[in-house]
Parts: C-alpha cells; sequence; structure tokens
C-alpha cells in the first residue's frame, strides 16, 4: 500500500476513534447530569425558552450595597425580562410587578457560590420543572432572584460573607414583596443558603428587626414557601428565637431536609456554636398554629450525603409536591411527614 494512503487511513481512523470517543464522553456526561423525567424532557432542562402567557424576570442585587442600620437603595435593583425572540431585555420593578391574569407569581432564590450564568440556569430548571404538565390556560409570573455568593479562594470565608450577605438581601426581598398586588398568590422557592433570604424576608415582613433594619410598609398576602436543604437555621421561624414571627406570613411551609447533608452538617461554622440548620435537623421551636402550616420531609434516603441541587429539583417524588405548593394547587402528601429529627454535630 502507498506511504500516502496508509497515512490517509492511519489519520481516518485517528478522527473516527476521536468522535467515537466524543459521543461517549458525551452521553457518560449526559447521563450523569440529566435523568429522564415524565413530561417530555430531560432535568434539568436548563434550555432559555418561555411558555406563552407566561413572564419570566431576572431582578439582581449584585451591585448593591449591604451592611448594617441603614436604609438600603432599594429603587436600584437590575431588572430584566425575558422575551421569547429577544433573549434578556431590559426591564423595570414596576414592570416586573405589574397586575396582570396570572394564576400567580412564583419567585426562586439561588444558595451559594452562584454567578450570574448559573443563577440564570438554575432558574430556568427550577421554572420548568415548576411549569411541568400545566395546563396551558394557567399562567404564571417567575422571578429568579439573583444576589452576589461569588466564590473566592477562601472558601469558609467566602461562606461567611456570604451569609451575612443574604440579611442585607432579605430586606431586598422583602421590599420587593412588598410591591407585589394586593390579591396576589405568591409563592416562594429557595435552595441553600437562598432559604436565609427568604426567612430573613418574612421576618421583617411579620414586622420584625434583622440588622437594625424594619420594613415601614408591609404586605397583607401570606406565601407559600418550599425550602430545598436549607442553609438557615433551623429555629429561624420560631418566634421564640427570632424578631417577629415570620411564618405567620407563611400559609404553607414545604421543607426538605437531609439529616445525612455532610455540608449543613457544619452550619455551626457560619452560624456559631449550637446552631443547626433547618435543612438538616428540620424546622424546630414552632408555635402550635406554626407547627399547623408545615410539612417537612427528611430525604436522607434519597439524597444520602448529598448537597445538591440536581438531585432535589429532578427528583419527581418531591417535586410532584412541590410544584403543587407552589403553584397553589391541592397538596397531596407523597411521603408521610415527619417532625424534625433532634440530629447530633
Amino acid at each position: 500500500m502507498p506511504l500516502r494512503s496508509l497515512l490517509l487511513r492511519q489519520s481516518l481512523l485517528s478522527i473516527l476513534c476521536l468522535l467515537v470517543m466524543a459521543v461517549i464522553v458525551s452521553a457518560r456526561s449526559a447521563q450523569a447530569d440529566f435523568r429522564a423525567s415524565a413530561g417530555g424532557y430531560c432535568c434539568p432542562n436548563y434550555q432559555e425558552a418561555i411558555r406563552p402567557g407566561d413572564e419570566v424576570y431576572l431582578i439582581s442585587t449584585r451591585c448593591l450595597p449591604s451592611g448594617c442600620g441603614f436604609e438600603l437603595p432599594v429603587e436600584r435593583m437590575s431588572v430584566q425580562r425575558y422575551d421569547g425572540g429577544l433573549g434578556w431585555v431590559e426591564s423595570s420593578l414596576e414592570e416586573a410587578v405589574a397586575g396582570d391574569t396570572f394564576d400567580c407569581t412564583s419567585i426562586f432564590v439561588h444558595g451559594n457560590w452562584m454567578d450570574t450564568w448559573w443563577t440564570k440556569r438554575r432558574g430556568w430548571a427550577t421554572y420548568h420543572e415548576l411549569t411541568r404538565d400545566w395546563e396551558p390556560e394557567r399562567h404564571i409570573r417567575y422571578v429568579i432572584w439573583s444576589w452576589p455568593t461569588q466564590k473566592d479562594a477562601k472558601s469558609l470565608a467566602s461562606i461567611r460573607r456570604n451569609t451575612e450577605r443574604a440579611d442585607s438581601d432579605a430586606y431586598y426581598l422583602a421590599w420587593f414583596l412588598s410591591q407585589m398586588p394586593a390579591d396576589e398568590q405568591v409563592s416562594i422557592s429557595a435552595f441553600s443558603l437562598g432559604a436565609r433570604v427568604v426567612t430573613g424576608a418574612l421576618q421583617l415582613q411579620a414586622g420584625g428587626r434583622l440588622n437594625g433594619r424594619v420594613l415601614e410598609n408591609r404586605s397583607t398576602v401570606d406565601y407559600r414557601v418550599v425550602f430545598f436543604a436549607a442553609a438557615t437555621s433551623s429555629g429561624a421561624f420560631s418566634p421564640y428565637c427570632s424578631s417577629g414571627d415570620g411564618l405567620s406570613r407563611v400559609e404553607k411551609l414545604l421543607n426538605y431536609y437531609n439529616s445525612a447533608d455532610p455540608v449543613l452538617k457544619r452550619y455551626w461554622l457560619v452560624a456559631g456554636h449550637g446552631n443547626k440548620a433547618m435543612g438538616y435537623a428540620g424546622a424546630g421551636g414552632l408555635s402550635s398554629e406554626g407547627w399547623s402550616k408545615v410539612q417537612q420531609y427528611n430525604t436522607a434516603r434519597l439524597m444520602g450525603k448529598e448537597h445538591d441541587f440536581n438531585q432535589y429539583i429532578c427528583n419527581s417524588c418531591i417535586m410532584t409536591q412541590a410544584r403543587e405548593v407552589l403553584r397553589f394547587g391541592d397538596v397531596t402528601p407523597a411521603v408521610e411527614p415527619v417532625e424534625a429529627e433532634v440530629v447530633s454535630l
């Protein structure tokens, strides 16, 4: 065989082998990152695609200050709206809260170490799971809450810094909730450290004080809330442990915690000795009225030693129940509810 033909044949074989390897790697990555789910697409679905009649907003406080005891520039939040033809376009707070014929508004608050790119991806994944199998005539206003939680070289230091920042963003979120239409059905979902933003916002909405701040104008509606692996204090909703009973502003709380979560087991490193995470030990210290609003489930058998957003959002058993809470549907327990367990650190 001529040398040129031999070299050409070897080159073609090398290219073919590379293509086969690329396909195998891609298939393995897809298998690792996506799990098949009912409803016509895989999960997580990061695609930027909106259902007709829905509205999707990205509200960002990443360029706004934090701190203690002074008024924050709430009017300077960055607001973008997703346009199916143009992508993300500049919008305004007035447009984001304008009254319309939505069945509900749902707000998603991301967790730690998320930049804007990942915030959008996780926001879209939650949107698609939230609207999965929903009737076409039902419409939602969906808000992705983007707050600064970037990671730096000193991991523990960045977690502590972001935990402090969560209390400032609680004020931003509480103020935003006060701008919603008075008759709006509003639900909130949060993963990990995002739950601390939410519990702080509800504490302010209940008339409490946080970092020296109070909320002058509060809304009159009650909210539905779903937490996944909440990195906030187990007693954050206890009227005996905080300034203001945030749970009094909640119609229903669905809390998925994991007593095997190795990340939340060490929550005390950022919150102080004796503090347990709600996503690790469950919510505790509630009033009798508070307990009547709460359903919580220990997901240790499902999650194992994982602190993984995708594991929660792509679990059909969890999301079948969670989406009904967030969409203000009828809630049927998927598994037997349990009271918070006593977990030693």
